[in-house]
Parts: C-alpha cells; sequence; structure tokens
C-alpha cells in the first residue's frame, strides 16, 4: 500500500459492514453511524465531485472546518484525487486565511457553515485563485457570491456519483496511481511564534503513522476511537488514520465537559485522545465533586487516591519504570519496592474496583487507553488516573515531525516521560556544542525518520533553519533522556527567559510546579532581561472560594478577594513550596513576586485550538500586570 486511500480500500473490502464513523446531526440527536462501506463510498463519491469540479492531482484543496464526520470524508475524497488538503479550524484569522489559501493558491476551499463562507466573501480580493466553495452544512444563507461558485457539501456528493456513473473506474484509476511521495497535506503552523509556515506531509508520513501507532495502541477492528481535539491539527489528524485504517470507528465529540462526557456515557469508547488541560479539569471537577461529600466519604476518597497514587509509584519502580536520569540499581529497586508493594496490593484493588470504580466509569466501561499530547501532564493528574485504572498514554511530537515523536507504550507506562522513540524514529538531544547528551542531561531534542516533513512549502530558508543535510529536524524543544532511552521534556529554547545577569531559565518545569498547587489553574513565569522572576497566576476560583469560606474571609467579588491579604499569603506559601530547593529549583529561579489574575485563559485569547499557551500573546495582553510585577520588585 502507497498511499491512505489504497489501505482504506483494503480496510473497507475486509471490514465492510463494521462502524467506521458515529456522529450527531444535531446537538441534542443520538449518534448515528456510517459502516467503513458506506464511508468509503462517501469518500469516492466526494473525491469525484472534486474532479468533476476540475481538481487535477497534486492541487491543494483548502478545508476550513473543525472536527466532524464530513471533514473526514472531505479529506479522504481529496486524497482519493490525488490531491492535497490544506486545513485550518474555524478559529483561524483573517490574516492566517489570507496567507494560507494565498500562498498555497487554492481554488476551492472547503468551510463548515455560512460563517466562514461569509468570511472568505469579505476576504475575496485578497485570494484571487478562490473560484470555488462548498459548505458542509446545506442550510447556508449565501447562495451565491461574487467572483466564486458556491456549492453545497450534498450536492458536490451527488454531482460526485453522477460523475461515477458516467466515468466508471475513473475514480478508482486515480487510488491506483497513488504513490507514497505524493503530497497528502499542507498543515500550516500555528504561527504563535511567527508567520505560519506551511508543513507538506506525504502518503508515506501517514502510513508511517498508521502502522506505528496501532503497533502502540494494540488497537482491533471493531473497537471505538472518541475523537474531540481540532482535526486540521497533526495530532488529531494522525489519530484519524490509526484509527481508520486499522479498522477501529471514530466518534465525533467536541472538548467540552457536558458534551464530551455525555459522549463516553453513549458511546463507551476503547480509546480518546485529550491535551492535558482536559484531564486537569476532569481532575478537578471530580475533586471539586469530592469536596461537597460528606467528611467520612470524603476521608475514604482521599485515602484511596493516596493508595493508588502509591502503589502507582512502587508499581513502577519494581517494574523498571521509574525514570532513570541517574544510574540506578533496577535489582535494588525491585528489591526495596517488592514487600510495601505487596502490601498495598490489595488495598488498591480495592480501590480501583470498588471506591474508584465510578471515575474509570465516567469514560465508559471499555476504555483501554486515552493519548495525551499537546503539552505534559501534571504528574498529581497523571498519578490519580493510573491510581483509577485509567491508562494514559502521554506523547510527544510536532507538525514538521509528522507528528508525533516519541509516546508511551501501552504495556509500559513509563512515567513522568513521554515515552520511547516513535516506531522508525531516532531522537537525539544536542548541547550548545552540537555535542550529542548522555543520558540526564538537557539539550535540545533532534529528531529523524522518513515521517519528518522534506522542507516547509516554499519555504527553503526557514527549512535550512530547521532540517539538517541528512534529514535531523531540530525540534526547538528541550528535553532529558534516560538511561532506558525514554524522553523528558523540559521547554522550549524560544521559551527561555534570560535574567539580567545572563542566567537561563526554562519557565515550563516551574509552571508545572506551581500548577500543582490546588489554588493555581495556570501559571505564566515571566521576567526576561530583569533581575528576578515573576510570574502571572489565574487562580482556581472554586477551590478558593472555598478555602475562603473555610478560613472565614468574606469577600464581594473577585477582585476583593483576590486583594484580600489572607489570600496573597496563601499563594505565597504556595509559590514557595512549589519552587524550592527540594523540587531541584536553584535560587534564581524562586519566583519573586506575582499578579493575580482575575479570568482563566481562554480560546483563542491567551489559548490556541490545541489548548496550548500562547505565550507572546500572554506576554502582550499582560504587559501592564508584567510591569507591574517588576516595578515592586525593584521598588
Amino acid at each position: 500500500m502507497n498511499t491512505i486511500p489504497q489501505l482504506l480500500r483494503d480496510v473497507q473490502a475486509r471490514y465492510p459492514d463494521l462502524i467506521a464513523q458515529y456522529y450527531r446531526e444535531g446537538r441534542s440527536s443520538p449518534f448515528i453511524s456510517r459502516t467503513f462501506a458506506d464511508f468509503y463510498q462517501d469518500a469516492l463519491d466526494f473525491g469525484s465531485g472534486l474532479v468533476s469540479l476540475g481538481v487535477k492531482r497534486s492541487e491543494p484543496v483548502g478545508i476550513l472546518a473543525d472536527n466532524r464526520r464530513e471533514w473526514t470524508v472531505a479529506d479522504i475524497g481529496v486524497q482519493a484525487c490525488g490531491a492535497a488538503d490544506v486545513p485550518r479550524g474555524r478559529d483561524v484569522t483573517d490574516s492566517e486565511i489570507t496567507i494560507i489559501y494565498g500562498v498555497t493558491n487554492c481554488r476551492i476551499v472547503i468551510v463548515e457553515r455560512d460563517i466562514e463562507l461569509a468570511r472568505l466573501v469579505t476576504l475575496k480580493d485578497r485570494l484571487p485563485d478562490l473560484s470555488t466553495v462548498i459548505v458542509m452544512e446545506d442550510d447556508f444563507k449565501v447562495a451565491s457570491a461574487p467572483g466564486f461558485e458556491v456549492l453545497s457539501f450534498s450536492a458536490v456528493l451527488e454531482q460526485g456519483r453522477a460523475y461515477r456513473a458516467s466515468h466508471p473506474g475513473a475514480i478508482e484509476g486515480l487510488i491506483d496511481q497513488g504513490r507514497k511521495e505524493d503530497i497528502a497535506t499542507i498543515i500550516f503552523t500555528s504561527g504563535t511564534t511567527g508567520r505560519p509556515k506551511g508543513v507538506p506531509l506525504t502518503q508515506e508520513n501517514y502510513l508511517l503513522h498508521a502502522s506505528g501507532g496501532a503497533k502502540r495502541m494494540n488497537t482491533e477492528p471493531g473497537n471505538v476511537w472518541l475523537t474531540m481535539l481540532p482535526v486540521w491539527h497533526s495530532f488529531e489528524r494522525i489519530v484519524q488514520y490509526i484509527a481508520l485504517c486499522n479498522g477501529v470507528a471514530l466518534a465525533y465529540s467536541k472538548p467540552v465537559g457536558a458534551v464530551m462526557m455525555k459522549d463516553f456515557a453513549e458511546i463507551n469508547p476503547h480509546y480518546t485522545t485529550a491535551v492535558p488541560r482536559i484531564w486537569e479539569s476532569v481532575y478537578n471537577t471530580i475533586q471539586k465533586k469530592m469536596a461537597g461529600a460528606s467528611g467520612a466519604k470524603r476521608a475514604v476518597f482521599r485515602l484511596f487516591v493516596a493508595i493508588g497514587g502509591a502503589y502507582s509509584r512502587l508499581d513502577n519502580l519494581y517494574r523498571g519504570l521509574t525514570p532513570s536520569f541517574r544510574p540506578r540499581n533496577r535489582a535494588l529497586d525491585k528489591i526495596v519496592s517488592a514487600i510495601p508493594r505487596l502490601a498495598l496490593m490489595p488495598l488498591n484493588a480495592v480501590g480501583r474496583n470498588v471506591i474508584l470504580k465510578p471515575i474509570r466509569h465516567l469514560f465508559g466501561t471499555r476504555l483501554k487507553a486515552a493519548v495525551s499530547g499537546g503539552g505534559s501532564l501534571q504528574r498529581k493528574v497523571d498519578l490519580f488516573f493510573a491510581g483509577a485504572g485509567i491508562c494514559l498514554m502521554e506523547g510527544y511530537g510536532l507538525t514538521e515531525a509528522g507528528p508525533v515523536v516519541a509516546v508511551r507504550n501501552l504495556s509500559t507506562l513509563e512515567a513522568g516521560t513521554v515515552g520511547t522513540a516513535f516506531p522508525g524514529m531516532e531522537i537525539k538531544l544536542l548541547d550548545e556544542s552540537g555535542i550529542e547528551c548522555p543520558p540526564g542531561k538537557m539539550g535540545v531534542i533532534y529528531a529523524r525518520s522518513a515521517q519528518v516533513m522534506k522542507g516547509y512549502y516554499h519555504d527553503p530558508e526557514s527549512t535550512a533553519k530547521v532540517l539538517s543535510a541528512d534529514g535531523w529536524l531540530n525540534t526547538g524543544d528541550l528535553g532529558v533522556m534516560t538511561h532506558d532511552r525514554a524522553l523528558a521534556i523540559v521547554g522550549r529554547i524560544k521559551d527561555t527567559i534570560v535574567l539580567s545577569d545572563g542566567e537561563n531559565v526554562e519557565p515550563v518545569p516551574i509552571e508545572k510546579h506551581l500548577s500543582y498547587s490546588p489554588f493555581i489553574a495556570t501559571a505564566v513565569v515571566v521576567g526576561q532581561d530583569q533581575k528576578h522572576l515573576g510570574a502571572l497566576i489565574v487562580p482556581d476560583f472554586e477551590n478558593l472560594g472555598e478555602y475562603a469560606k473555610a478560613n472565614g474571609i468574606v469577600w464581594d467579588g473577585v477582585e476583593d478577594l483576590l486583594g484580600k491579604s489572607e489570600i496573597r499569603s496563601l499563594f505565597r506559601r504556595e509559590i514557595d513550596a512549589a519552587v524550592c530547593h527540594r523540587n531541584g529549583f536553584k535560587p534564581f529561579e524562586r519566583i519573586y513576586d506575582f499578579t493575580l489574575l482575575t479570568k482563566v485563559f481562554e480560546v483563542p485569547r491567551e489559548l490556541s485550538a490545541k489548548q496550548e499557551l500562547k505565550r507572546n500573546e500572554v506576554n502582550r495582553l499582560y504587559a501592564k500586570d508584567i510591569q507591574g510585577i517588576f516595578e515592586k520588585v525593584s521598588g
């Protein structure tokens, strides 16, 4: 097999009656299913419709939509006719639309709703090549637009069916022509650190992921994968290929608590994917719910959570899965952990199968594993879900790498790491002198594989900055390798804060430790060119409110509460407890002052669609707050 459409042709022939897609036609409607045979025919019809509109091999075709059934049909349809899709989510800015579809000269763009259609109408003068817009939802109000044709998704499907009837075997012939070096997609980077750059990924990129991912996940035909992250991003995109190319159904959801948890209950999936913020949100919701329970119930819950966490740590030690950043005697680890592990085993079984069972069943009764990516998991969250018997497979990657660089194994969850190299991937860490780092020493992460991009789209200058002649990709991320070749992510080169005395500080580890506090939802470390570090703190308002009530603190509104000296003192203690020598931090990494923010971070202001922190944007939005921190410090 050379392409994803060729592989899917084989899958649907083997499993025609297995379900490929579960989706809702309305927010409150029940799930509807499509078999692999039906899904594949939909993709062929849509691809044929595109051919009837004049789409040629290698032609870029835009997709401006979020995660839904039609997105996947359009994606495979575009690839079926040998074209390459250029995807983006609905939260895209006008400038990004202009750059992305202007650079790629897209003649056809597929959009989700009439809102996106209307935006393209206003931007038509800046998109001279645009001639056709296809709208996924049929109830769009703009029937025509100056300068380009408007078609419904269903109309293109119908047009494709007619084309197949009059041109039998045409789309199948195009699929047969597919080669592994064909460009399948051009995904543009988020642009949070500069102008968006196009990343072409080939059919080979995706085929390698589809096979390697299935091996790591132990998927089986007939399994179900709940998908909810932005599918235009490479992380969720590859999830779809891992699933569909191995006979696993996709169930479409959204990363919204009420929607997501309802879908878990109804679909009962075997797998799901989420970013750390979603797991942290679920964790916090559970903690808050238990805070309102009776004293006895709360005490029992906390006891068995603690037992589960302790057992997980001992089990990792016993099985040799504790990260070894320094040489360790694994035999001694096994001896030391054996008796306490054995002692806790029955209590852990009671906790997992009785006390914590309702938590596990929030995600259904069949969940084998959940993949977490796009950031590092808080250790308390990681251990909590491990103790409850929920397998979180943390991974790491970037679009330029296709995207997966490393991911935990299902059977060997290397705690505190993102796992070992993905099948076929090479990883090395280099120091400032370009010398490869030994285990335990921080360095820049480099990755090499056939799944790594060949270069940015029409941008040789940017390509030369990150890709060496022998294929090594400079990820721009900092990591540490264990003696067992598992990778731990430390931060980004561009995130590095340089203090006025020349000391380099990685903010991510500090922020991670700060987030362990039950009173801190988000922390952003600042201090570029300053003498000391400061921090922007977004409180966990629910936990903070409960603390205030328990301590007799009366307040009138959020601002009044955050201005209380008792609350300032609380955060001072929490910050000092997190960023201290005991946790491995140096004196210059201490947080000297901080500002408490009154609102949580949101998409698309402070967070990207992937729920990642837009550090540059935070620095811009809160410039006065940051200035105030250092005025107080200097004063």
